[in-house]
């Protein structure tokens, strides 16, 4: 494992916006046929039932039809409004614990949204959240004789534009994720509140939004498994990289061992023992290129499959045999079939870095999920004795 593991840290520079006072109009434009919305299928009963009704169709469409409701006045009135990220991505930042921790991008959003009272007079924000790949937020717009036919539609424009250019100036910097020319889906969602009822139940579903993103989607990472199970039992040694670096660049690094201080790199570094079990994904390129060397040398690991253990018969020949061999464990949060999705893969990766006794890493790209986790679980302003992520408190 020695060659397999060097110290080194991480690191993100941060970046100043200024939202423009003047400008045209952002345009509102229908939803595409291929949006869903970004609770569908979970999640989205904790809403009044009549919270759906403005969810698009996801049958074929040949048209794009608008998602405002001929019936009502957009001018003014008090509106739960959801608005996804382009092509579902996780963008913003990532879910740790039941804390939806922000990213660049997430922040200057997040930022935006504060700030719209006072930018669009008579626009009060009641309550809000951003996750990883969609924004829920609460606007109460006073009737003003100034005021827009569409007032609802020109503040959500103008807001989604502004973060457009803050995202498109990220992206320049290499410190946002790249889905292309804008990070929003086309349109978002509407429904006026016209209660104390319903105001409150979308309080409280935007509160509990954050809490209920892996719980309700993801079982227990260990919730399948296969082979050696009593590897759990012992120290784990965790292994993360981001997609998209290549394996010729893999140079790893200590992030964090339980009990050493945040001076630990360098010097005080030790290898892990050649005993100790490694747990990762293994799903990028760097994290598969550890996982060669390690069944090379017949080392043991532990192995999280996001989208389910794959049938005996189709895992590769050398896992099977450490498998049978007693060398490796499977685990997954979902049965065998389900496929890949990016949030559970994230669940996944927190699993790794809340349970190994020390994490090492490869190339970590800034602004992505992996990162953010990373930041959230050891922030850089921490004490002098380095905390074990499974802490409770420990959010920046």
């Amino acid at each position: 494992m020695k060659e397999l593991l060097f110290a080194a840290g991480v690191g993100m520079a941060g970046a100043k916006a200024r939202h423009p006072d003047s400008g045209a109009d952002a345009k509102v434009r229908p939803l595409s046929a291929e949006a869903r919305h970004p609770d569908s299928g979970v999640g989205i009963e904790a809403l009044p039932p009549s919270a759906k009704d403005s969810q698009p169709n996801d049958g074929e469409r040949k048209h794009r039809p608008m998602l405002r409701n001929a019936n009502i006045d957009y001018s003014h009135g008090t509106f739960f409004v959801t608005i996804q990220a382009a092509f579902n991505k996780t963008i913003f930042g990532a879910i740790v614990g039941a804390k939806s921790v922000l990213n660049e991008l997430g922040e200057a959003v997040a930022a935006s949204l504060r700030s719209l009272g006072e930018r669009y007079p008579g626009t009060e924000v009641i309550e809000f959240v951003v996750m990883p790949n969609h924004v829920h937020v609460i606007l109460r717009i006073a009737r003003r004789r100034d005021n827009r036919k569409h007032q609802l539609g020109y503040v959500i424009g103008r807001f989604k534009g502004w973060i457009s250019k803050v995202y498109r100036d990220l992206v320049a910097a290499e410190r946002a994720v790249d889905v292309g020319t804008t990070p929003w889906q086309r349109d978002y969602w509407d429904k006026l509140v016209t209660t104390d009822e319903q105001l409150e139940a979308y309080r409280r579903y935007i509160r509990q939004n954050p809490a209920k993103w892996t719980r309700d989607r993801f079982g227990a990472v260990t919730s399948h498994s296969f082979g050696e199970i009593g590897l759990l039992n012992a120290r784990l040694v965790g292994f993360v990289a981001s997609q998209g670096a290549f394996t010729s660049e893999l140079k790893p690094r200590l992030l964090w061992r339980k009990g050493a201080g945040p001076g630990m790199a360098g010097a005080e570094a030790r290898y892990p023992d050649q005993l100790e079990p490694v747990i990762s994904t293994f799903t990028s390129a760097q994290e598969r290129a550890v996982l060669g060397k390690l069944l090379a040398k017949g080392r043991r690991f532990v192995r999280i499959y996001p989208g389910g253990i794959p049938p005996p018969n189709e895992l590769e020949p050398m896992v099977a045999a450490a498998c049978e061999a007693g060398n490796a464990l499977l685990i997954s949060p979902v049965a065998t079939g389900t496929g890949i999705n990016k949030q559970r893969a994230v669940w996944c990766n927190e699993y790794v870095l809340k349970n190994a006794a020390e994490v090492w890493a490869g190339a970590i790209t800034p602004g992505h999920t992996l990162d953010s986790l990373v930041k959230a679980l050891w922030p850089r302003n921490a004490g002098a004795e380095a905390r074990h992520p499974s802490a409770e408190a420990r959010q920046p």
